[in-house]
């Protein structure tokens, strides 16, 4: 019998791969979007489509019936204001399971994709699981934090799984993609030794992981960080980046000192409504001046995650997907014809 799912931020990078496996596997999909959402790409596919703003309940609850499954991944990573984090992290995840109580009691898996940022950074030196209390540093984080607490206030009622996901790259990534076009270029990131600081995933597992989740009895009522097992120093990312994109080519160094200033920079456009990224000097800081390991090992007992993926078989996985994406990408009108 086909399963059917809800499937919310199916417009974004973990949300787009998941669509698409869940296709693949001949799941019926039916995704939310918020009205302005760009849904070209959705369009494409063969998934059900529908717009509304996350506070209309008659929406929520026309778009969870006679599902089966709901995978909830719509959230604000970037916000001008407290309020934005709080309606789209938060609220909207809690109106979203009050709606699937309504309508859709019985149904068989409610799974919450949530962030190593609810859980907050480890300690130094140590390795964070589960049973660690949660101490987010970031509004994003809280209000994530504050979305889970929403979902366990009816673990007795409503089937549901919690996944933190670490730092997630893969094609499509707006970050890691920069990086590789920056490293393409022969611009080459010289980051200082700080030692293991942080814990990675790429996005094929992830997806692997949610479904193996989403499909164990075990992983009812449970929380799980999911990883590649591995922990890396930004400067070990760098490297593998370096040496997977350019080789041994002779690169131009960018110093850490020149990429605070242009996080500074960054702040500034968007501090005038120019730019829209997350990177900035808060996210710089986080990212070399806090530690995020987390283990993974009881996703590996429970339900058998087992990551296929290393930093350099994912970045190479990327790599040979954009090759195939430019070889099949159909000529444009400012192509070279054969004749130039």
């Amino acid at each position: 019998m086909m399963r059917r799912a809800l499937v919310t931020g199916a417009t974004g990078f973990i949300g787009r791969y998941l669509v698409k496996e869940l296709l693949s596997r001949g799941w019926e999909i039916t995704c939310l979007v918020r009205p302005e959402s760009q849904t070209k790409l959705l369009r494409r596919i063969p998934v059900r489509v529908i717009k509304g703003p996350a506070n209309d309940r008659r929406i929520l609850e026309k778009a969870l019936q006679d599902q089966d499954y709901v995978f909830h991944l719509a959230a604000r990573i970037r916000g001008t204001s407290q309020h934005e984090y709080e309606l789209a992290n938060h609220r909207f995840t809690k109106d979203l399971v009050q709606a699937c109580l309504t309508v859709n009691p019985v149904l068989k898996r409610f799974v919450y994709v949530s962030s190593i940022a609810a859980a907050g950074p480890s300690a130094p030196g140590l390795i964070h699981d589960e049973t660690n209390p949660s101490s987010p540093v970031s509004e994003y984080g809280r209000t994530k934090l504050k979305g889970e607490e929403a979902v366990k206030a009816h673990w007795e009622k409503l089937s549901s799984t919690i996944i933190r996901p670490p730092n997630v790259y893969g094609a499509g990534q707006q970050e890691t993609e920069l990086l590789i076009k920056l490293i393409g270029k022969r611009i080459y990131p010289v980051l200082k030794e700080r030692g293991k600081t942080t814990s990675l995933i790429y996005i094929k597992d992830l997806i692997t992981g949610i479904l193996q989740a989403a499909l164990s009895p075990k992983a009812i009522q449970e929380i799980y960080f999911l990883t590649d097992g591995q922990f890396y120093s930004w400067k070990d990312i760098m490297f593998i980046l370096k040496k997977k994109v350019s080789g041994d080519a002779i690169t131009l160094p960018l110093y850490e000192s020149v990429i605070f200033s242009a996080a500074f920079f960054f702040d500034l456009l968007k501090a005038l409504h120019i730019l829209s990224s997350p990177f900035g000097r808060r996210a710089w800081k986080a990212m070399t001046q806090r530690t995020w390991l987390f283990s993974s090992a009881k996703a590996v007992h429970d339900f058998g995650f087992s990551p296929k993926y290393t930093l350099e078989t994912g970045v190479q996985d990327m790599l040979d997907h954009e090759k195939t994406s430019i070889i099949q990408r159909p000529p444009q009108k400012h192509d070279a014809s054969p004749a130039d």
